[in-house]
């Protein structure tokens, strides 16, 4: 009796589990608890099962603009690195200023860039609003107002083209108004002993109290005599770079077309700076960068194009040298990305 309810339990048992193994099938791959989409602390996405070979996700998320989500943490793998971010003009500066903000960014792929500039300040509320988009333009013209008075943040974003989120941010402080007095830290840090504490204190005995050292000095052995003898020969001096920092006016003789004014920042070889671009009736505001040497300068200048001004997308290349007082080259104008000019440009520097 005992065996025969045994062997009847064994197979119920059996039967249930068979009973239950495609309800078990159905349900590989849902969510177990059920619809918990209104429960915040369990709640399981529908996608969360899905196959990640789809292709066509992959290409609509590589062709759409980077996804920016403010503070997102997805750089697990970033691959580009901003180098350096400059700024036309030193903080502080009055209302009406323009200000041109320049970002250096690069990868180890060396794929293009995007970046995105940012401000926040009195006149956004003191929320980053977006100014530029993403775009490949690593510049920015803040053209200030009264509504930037007050102390402001500027950030630039970066991230190489296809990614799907920004890979490396920069922030900086800028003062738009009357600026405190800084004349008390420029004073600390050009001090000679400015960060190495007081100097340290003579070890003064008295007067004659220093006894001479008695030991021979050794005689100079005759290699380190002749080595004295031989004269040095004088260290080569570095060619001095050109000093371009000013205003200056640009003329593209064949166009007909003149850059004035230009107003050039130096520092060291590297230039920037801002002006008007003047064609027929037209003035176009324009972002410039290049480099100078001890006798030769190379620009690169292009029109601000915005989304809700203008649209008109212009570039020179210019190649100038110093002759005497005259400084001349050659210019290739463009229109986007097809060259639609070229001949002898011209270049005077206003008297300061």
């Amino acid at each position: 009796m005992g065996i025969k309810s045994s062997s009847l339990s064994l197979a119920l048992l059996a039967a249930i589990i068979l009973s239950l193994t495609p309800q078990a099938q159905s349900q590989c791959g849902s969510n177990w608890m059920g619809d918990t989409s209104g429960d915040t602390d369990f709640y399981v996405s529908k996608n969360q099962n899905l196959g990640t070979g789809l292709a066509s996700d992959a290409s609509a998320s590589s062709a759409s603009a980077p996804a920016v989500a403010l503070g997102s943490a997805a750089r697990a793998n970033a691959n580009a690195t901003i180098s350096s971010v400059k700024v036309s003009l030193p903080s502080p500066q009055s209302p009406g200023s323009s200000i041109i903000w320049m970002a250096e960014a690069s990868s180890s792929g060396n794929e293009p860039m995007l970046y995105d500039f940012q401000l926040s300040g009195p006149s956004t509320g003191g929320e980053f609003r977006d100014m530029t988009g993403w775009s490949g333009q690593s510049s920015w013209t803040w053209n200030t107002t009264e509504a930037d008075a007050g102390d402001n943040q500027i950030r630039v974003l970066v991230t190489r083209q296809g990614s799907v989120a920004w890979e490396d941010s920069e922030t900086r402080v800028y003062h738009i108004g009357a600026g405190s007095d800084v004349s008390s830290d420029n004073a600390a840090s050009t001090s000679p002993s400015a960060g190495t504490g007081p100097l340290p204190q003579m070890d003064i005995i008295g007067a004659n109290m220093r006894v001479p050292d008695t030991k021979p000095i050794p005689l100079a052995q005759p290699t380190e005599a002749l080595a004295a003898a031989v004269p040095q020969e004088p260290e080569q001096e570095e060619p001095e770079i050109l000093d371009v920092e000013g205003k200056w006016t640009v003329k593209l003789e064949q166009a007909g077309i003149s850059i004035n004014p230009l107003n050039l920042i130096q520092t060291g070889e590297s230039l920037m700076g801002s002006g008007v671009f003047n064609e027929g009736g037209s003035k176009l505001q324009v972002t410039a960068t290049g480099s100078v040497s001890s006798d030769a300068m190379s620009l690169h200048i292009w029109t601000v194009v915005a989304e809700y001004g203008n649209h008109i997308d212009k570039s020179v290349d210019l190649d100038l040298v110093r002759v005497d007082r005259t400084v001349s080259g050659s210019y290739q104008l463009y229109s986007g990305e097809e060259i639609i000019g070229s001949g002898n440009a011209t270049a005077s520097r206003a008297a300061a």
